[in-house]
């Protein structure tokens, strides 16, 4: 009897440490967020991320951009068929927070052209927040990889240039050997910048978890007996 106590005994303490350590991390990593301003459940990094998008081969290393938009108004819209993204600038101490995304004119994002129509209508210096101030999130993933390598939050947005162009490989296209393209291009300005990388985070909780002792790894607790007799 006594021994399974002290074999229950260690299975709590062992337990408790681990509780301990997992929220040291999480409480660690919300504050830190929270002094930001932050709302740390809409901006901590999130794991378990948007369907991974539809891969089509015609990036080195078949990467693929999946941009999520979180409108003041209009909800949020998921669009995975921009072929380009550029980082302006952001990155750098006193730097305008600036990325563009451009992919082909499409259906797919309908609140995206409505809220970029509305602000320019607007005269694109209105205060209202209904079409401005709206967060990005842009994943790059590896094809296969259920998870994101690169996560890229942008704060606080506004549309600030968007046009259409017809893309063409001069005479190859006009001889009928490629196709015209009709593509899109947004510029965006924000107020704030993230860079994350879901991947590195999973593979240190792994590595985390693997140097953790599991309960098979406790010491014989017929050992302990003769130290609680």
């Amino acid at each position: 009897m006594r021994k399974n106590q002290i074999f229950f005994v260690g299975i709590g303490l062992l337990l408790i440490g681990l509780l301990s350590i997992y929220s040291f991390n999480t409480e660690y990593s919300y504050a830190a967020l929270s002094k930001t301003g932050l709302d740390p459940i809409r901006h901590f990094p999130d794991l378990s991320q948007p369907e991974i998008p539809n891969y089509v081969e015609d990036t080195i290393g078949d990467v693929k951009i999946k941009a999520v938009f979180h409108f003041n108004k209009d909800g949020v819209e998921t669009i995975d068929s921009f072929k380009i993204l550029n980082q302006v600038g952001g990155y750098e101490k006193n730097d305008s927070i600036i990325f563009q995304l451009l992919g082909g004119v499409g259906s797919d994002k309908p609140k995206l052209y409505t809220v970029t129509d509305k602000y320019y209508a607007q005269g694109m210096s209105s205060s209202s927040s209904d079409y401005q101030d709206f967060d990005v999130d842009v994943y790059l993933y590896h094809r296969g990889d259920p998870v994101a390598f690169r996560h890229f939050l942008y704060l606080g947005c506004s549309v600030t240039s968007y046009s259409v162009a017809t893309l063409h490989d001069g005479d190859e296209t006009f001889s009928g050997k490629t196709k015209f393209v009709l593509a899109d291009s947004f510029t965006f300005q924000c107020s704030g910048f993230q860079p994350h990388c879901p991947l590195c985070i999973k593979s240190e909780q792994a590595e985390l978890s693997s140097t953790n002792k599991s309960t098979k790894d406790l010491i014989d607790t017929q050992t302990w007996s003769d130290l609680f007799r």
